[in-house]
């Protein structure tokens, strides 16, 4: 499977995800992206720096594509973002950042969930 079938098939085909990207680790480039996703790349660096200095999420909030979410949870694997009822999940593999945004009608943690088990699989075979 391509990055581009994880995001489509794992995250989107779920129907829990609407828009999503496969990041490097770095967040220096993107390996797969749905359409109507354009995350600009400081965003991108701001996940990442979240991951070991949370404290500006919180202070600042979670910017992706332009819109910004309340920091309702980061650590140094998950940073979640919510705005009114969509939100977004960005998850931190050995290798990949999977960022994603869930619309309004669907769960927060069903979406969490959906792409934390794609994280936990490409962790098991490397990535």
């Amino acid at each position: 499977v391509t990055y581009l079938g994880y995001v489509d098939q794992s995250l989107i085909g779920t129907g829990k995800i609407d828009k999503a990207a496969i990041f490097s680790g770095a967040g220096d480039s993107v390996w797969a992206v749905s359409a109507g996703f354009s995350a600009k790349p400081e965003e991108i660096q701001c996940i990442v720096k979240g991951y070991s200095d949370p404290l500006p999420l919180y202070s600042n909030g979670v910017w992706i594509n332009g819109v910004k979410y309340l920091c309702i949870k980061a650590d140094d694997r998950s940073i979640y973002g919510r705005k009114d009822k969509e939100g977004v999940c960005c998850v931190k593999t050995k290798q990949a950042i999977l960022v994603a945004h869930y619309p309004e009608g669907v769960q927060s943690g069903d979406a969490a969930k959906v792409v934390e088990q794609l994280a936990d699989y490409l962790i098991g075979v490397g990535y």
